[in-house]
């Protein structure tokens, strides 16, 4: 699991962002399937590709994602992932990693 791809993107990168999105929908899909095979089934939404232009509406499917994958897995309840603004570079960086620790969180719990 690459989580380079998913904390090192850099603020304004597009091509890194693409890379980020890839990553992250390759491991939201890995994330339901191993749910899935242990019986739970979360929502799924296309997540492998964002839309510089219209992040809000990928921002909000994600969002659904994790707080599933938390309640499945008895987590706290993640952050609000759509309280952020992209376009401010320290508000960015504050996202990437918030989001990484979810990340981090849900692969200790799935033994992966």
């Amino acid at each position: 699991m690459n989580m380079d791809a998913i904390s090192l993107v850099r603020h304004g990168d597009i091509d890194a962002l693409q890379g980020f999105a890839f990553e992250n929908g390759l491991q939201h899909q890995l994330f339901a399937d191993t749910l899935a095979d242990s019986g739970v089934l979360i929502p799924k939404f296309p997540l492998l590709d964002i839309n510089p232009n219209d992040i809000e509406d990928w921002l909000l499917v994600h969002q659904v994602e994790h707080q599933a994958i938390s309640a499945a897995l008895d987590l706290s309840n993640p952050v609000n992932l759509l309280d952020s603004n992209w376009n401010d570079e320290d508000s960015f960086y504050d996202w990437i990693s918030t989001h990484l620790s979810l990340h981090q969180q849900i692969v200790v719990a799935l033994g992966l």
